[in-house]
């Protein structure tokens, strides 16, 4: 098997394993979620844009940071594994063309959601700027997409540079280079911003060749490290939604927890809740779940949306954090001290429950802080409408639910 045939298996069993997962992401849940979300962005967004004017700074420089953030988004998907370190080193001559492909298959994935933002982005840089219109959107896109180009042309550099110095630095060199495009596009006309990203883009492409004439090593550590952390946090998102076996969790020490723990257990001395409880925070599958929907519903619910659908977007994200928790009882099963300590077993499912009733009440809370900014009947409409949400689903479907796992 050559070196080309075998990182086009790993490709496809790579896309397989994707694809797999995707049909547990792309759940009828998240499609609704999304589709509520998108319209509650794109209603507050279209409200806020009727308020900016013409020249106003602010909005441009939130957009600027905005878009310099998406375009860091996604790194070079190189599918290198630790074993390569020793079996693939006497062919490094031939890994490289694999690598400066994966660049450009890198890209061509990381076109399109960045194309999406460029082109929402345009309704707002129109409304601050007089020289833009709305119909010069490719010469945004086109720019961004550039900008993105020299990112990961510069990330492919670094493959081959020792220094972990001059790593860094090439690193903050391409942000710069990214924040200066993206302000000569944002601040001063839109033609000059992308006649910046083409130069940049093309210089970046003659400094690969000029670093392959040197014939430098591929540093392997460097490169595997970078390969790992991309797919766990792809591995980390699909876990929101389904239990993912790639995953690697890393518990850590967290002392400024030790007292909401502490008065969390010594409410209930019951063995079940005082070991869930801790899991629920060591683990982040968990705990960063619940941290992640709710900053994420804590930002819609920035937005001017009415009352009502300040109620369904409460409601929904109430139900998928409950409903996402509801897999923490497995670690009941996977934990054999409790097939070994004399301990009644009725206090697994009353642990759960609680567990998430106070997981819900404290994102419930939350919720309602930030409502209050915009309107007092709105954060009251949350109030009743999420307590109400919270009874029936910890008293009602919780324990049938749990229940129906305890018999499998």
């Amino acid at each position: 098997m050559t070196v080309q045939s075998l990182f086009k298996q790993r490709s496809t069993i790579y896309m397989k394993q994707l694809s797999r997962y995707m049909k547990y992401v792309l759940n009828d849940h998240f499609v609704l979620a999304l589709l509520l979300l998108l319209g509650a962005a794109g209603f507050g967004y279209s409200n806020y844009i009727q308020t900016v004017q013409t020249g106003e700074f602010i909005p441009r420089l939130v957009l600027l940071i905005l878009m310099t953030g998406a375009i860091s988004i996604g790194n070079i998907s190189t599918l290198l594994q630790q074993a390569d370190r020793a079996f693939l080193l006497p062919l490094e001559s031939e890994l490289y063309p694999i690598l400066k492909k994966a660049v450009w298959k890198s890209m061509m994935i990381l076109a399109l959601p960045l194309a999406f933002v460029s082109i929402a982005a345009m309704p707002l840089l129109a409304s601050t700027m007089a020289t833009v219109q709305l119909d010069m959107w490719p010469i945004f896109v086109a720019t961004t997409i550039m900008l993105k180009i020299m990112d990961l042309n510069i990330e492919f550099m670094t493959y081959f540079v020792n220094d972990s110095t001059k790593r860094t630095t090439f690193q903050y060199l391409a942000k710069c280079i990214m924040i200066i495009g993206l302000a000569s596009s944002l601040f001063i006309n839109l033609l000059i911003g992308f006649v910046f990203s083409i130069l940049v883009a093309l210089l970046s492409l003659l400094l690969i060749r000029l670093n392959k004439q040197q014939h430098k090593s591929l540093q392997w550590d460097y490169v595997i490290s970078r390969e790992e952390n991309r797919q766990q946090a792809i591995y980390r998102f699909i876990n929101l939604f389904t239990e993912v076996s790639f995953i690697e969790s890393h518990p850590k020490r967290l002392k400024v927890l030790d007292k909401l723990i502490a008065l969390q257990s010594s409410r209930n001395k019951e063995i079940h809740y005082y070991y869930i409880v801790r899991t629920f925070y060591r683990n982040p599958s968990f705990s960063g779940l619940v941290i992640r929907l709710t900053l994420i519903g804590m930002l819609f619910f920035s937005f001017d949306t009415a009352p009502g659908l300040d109620l369904v977007i409460g409601l929904l994200f109430l139900y998928l954090i409950g409903f996402q928790l509801i897999p923490i009882y497995q670690q009941f099963k996977q934990n054999f001290y409790f097939q070994l300590y004399p301990i009644e077993e009725t206090g697994k499912i009353k642990s759960i429950q609680r567990l998430i009733t106070e997981v819900l009440a404290a994102v419930l809370l939350l919720f309602i802080g930030v409502s209050l900014f915009k309107s007092l009947f709105s954060s009251g409409l949350i109030l009743i409408g999420g307590s109400l949400f919270i009874g029936l689903f910890t008293r009602l479907y919780l324990p049938k639910r749990l229940y129906r796992m305890e018999q499998y």
